[in-house]
């Protein structure tokens, strides 16, 4: 026998995330220092207030009477941008909107907190875990139905007889400052969820069930691959076991989650052998190309999905230019930045990736050479292949077949480059062996699926992950029922009776 729950009336929700605030008073004078960091970023630091103050506008305009902001409030977790955001939002909460946060990996403990002065930086305050509770007291934790005692999760019933599941996955507790005695200042961008925390996950969703409460879920970290082998290419965006949160997540009865991190627009399913199945609606940044924020309508036990953008904002822009123009603009410029970055950071760990056997006659190219030989051959295609998924619906965009095969294609000219340029006489055997290795086959396949915008289809640890392409900007979803053989045994007082 199913039993089903109860499911609430009627409800309208604005999503935005990675909003990435930075406080104007941190801006005391431009020069070396504020361009150094630009150089290596994709966001829109200086134009983050003016787009925040936009989207507030029109999230009043769309009448919603919830907001999801699933992480990443601030630039590097400064309490001057926390204050900010605190006070940009009010507007929401004046007119009664609910609006509720979870912290992100930039956002508490963060050594990276700074003003720019010139041609330095200064250390600015940061924030604590519990500064962060009591910063955003109106804006979830105030209210909140339940507190996780492990970390900032909490529960919260905007809407009556619908709960969101709004989890911590952040690891600001391992954060790093040289003015403590460590050896570096470095922010960790990867996420976990702690034992304890997912113990109480696991009984907050059988006292939803038990209360025939709808639910859904928020984290800053992806649980859900949106990309074929994302767990191997970008590790820090995951959560860590991802497949096995996955598993209980399932097991726990979640079927909708929304994400942030990163930058981008997708909507990725992942289902089990029980036919449990988990949507993670992922949501690019507020302050990334193409600076999107999403409506959810609740009706029953629908949720309709539809993606806007912010098209314009109160900010001086050069010759007056269009706001999405300029925005696209600068993540261009940012992503060429940031390749250029990688190649200079990570140059010593290119001989890993070769056979062990060719180790001794290569010679990896300089910095300098390496780079030019990178954005020769590939970096016009991966900065169309990062502008169309943090879009979304890559499979649509004009020519995608074309362009996915030109930057396969730019992949083979690098490969072939490298080894003429490291190899010598040896170059042509070398690049066959490097072109068999099992990393550049599974990269082939990211880059296959990413402008496919489907997965490639198959079975993994008890998990099935879908092979169709999805509408990642409008999509409706129905929840699952609540199956009886789900809610099994229940201890209001004693979370720790069950185990992560």
């Amino acid at each position: 026998m199913t039993k089903y729950t109860t499911f609430a009336q009627k409800a309208r929700i604005g999503i935005l995330t990675d909003l990435h605030y930075t406080h104007p008073s941190l801006i005391v004078e431009k020069g070396k220092a504020l361009e150094d960091y630009l150089n290596r970023d994709r966001k829109l630091l200086l134009e983050s207030d003016a787009i925040l103050r936009q989207t507030v506008k029109q999230l009043l305009q769309e009448n919603v009477d919830i907001v999801f902001i699933p992480g990443d409030l601030t630039k590097d977790g400064e309490k001057v941008s926390h204050h900010g955001v605190a006070q940009l939002l009010h507007p929401l909460r004046r007119q009664g909107i609910k609006v509720l946060v979870i912290p992100g990996n930039h956002d508490i403990n963060n050594p990276d907190a700074v003003s720019f002065h010139g041609d330095v930086t200064h250390r600015e305050a940061t924030v604590s875990a519990d500064d962060f509770e009591m910063i955003y007291a109106d804006y979830g934790y105030g209210d909140a139905v339940s507190r996780d005692a492990h970390s900032l999760s909490y529960v919260s019933e905007p809407v009556e007889g619908f709960r969101v599941l709004c989890i911590d996955s952040n690891k600001y507790d391992e954060n790093r400052f040289i003015s403590n005695g460590d050896k570096t200042d470095f922010c960790v961008t990867h996420g976990a969820i702690r034992s304890g925390t997912m113990a109480w996950i696991r009984n907050e969703m059988r006292v939803a069930k038990i209360l025939d409460k709808q639910i859904v879920a928020m984290m800053h970290h992806n649980v859900v691959e949106h990309f074929t082998h994302q767990g191997l290419f970008a590790v820090p965006y995951m959560v860590d076991n991802f497949t096995e949160v996955q598993k209980r997540f399932l097991e726990y009865g979640i079927n909708v989650l929304f994400t942030g991190h990163f930058h981008s627009s997708d909507i990725a399913r992942v289902e089990d052998s029980f036919g449990n199945y988990l949507y993670e609606i992922e949501t690019a940044s507020l302050v990334t190309y193409p600076c999107p924020y999403r409506i959810v309508e609740v009706a029953g036990r629908k949720l309709d999905i539809e993606t806007k953008y912010i098209e314009e904002i109160d900010y001086p822009l050069s010759h007056g230019k269009n706001f999405q123009i300029h925005a696209r603009q600068t993540i261009e410029h940012g992503i060429n930045a940031m390749l250029t970055g990688f190649v200079s950071e990570y140059r010593h760990r290119f001989v890993d990736y070769l056979p062990v056997w060719t180790r001794s006659f290569i010679t990896i190219p300089d910095a300098r050479t390496l780079t030019n030989l990178l954005m020769s051959n590939l970096s016009a295609q991966i900065v169309d292949l990062m502008l169309a998924h943090y879009s979304g619906n890559e499979e649509l965009s004009e020519d995608a077949a074309g362009r996915k095969e030109s930057l396969l294609a730019g992949l083979d000219n690098f490969i072939r480059a490298l080894t003429r340029a490291s190899a010598g006489k040896f170059a042509y055997i070398v690049e066959g062996f490097i072109q068999r290795m099992a990393v550049i086959k599974k990269a082939k396949e990211a880059v296959t699926g990413i402008w496919d915008n489907k997965a490639v289809h198959r079975h993994e640890k008890g998990l099935t992950y879908s092979l169709e392409a999805v509408n990642d900007l409008r999509m409706t979803i129905e929840l699952n029922p609540v199956k009886e053989t789900q809610i099994t045994e229940y201890t209001h007082f004693s979370f720790s009776l069950f185990g992560g």
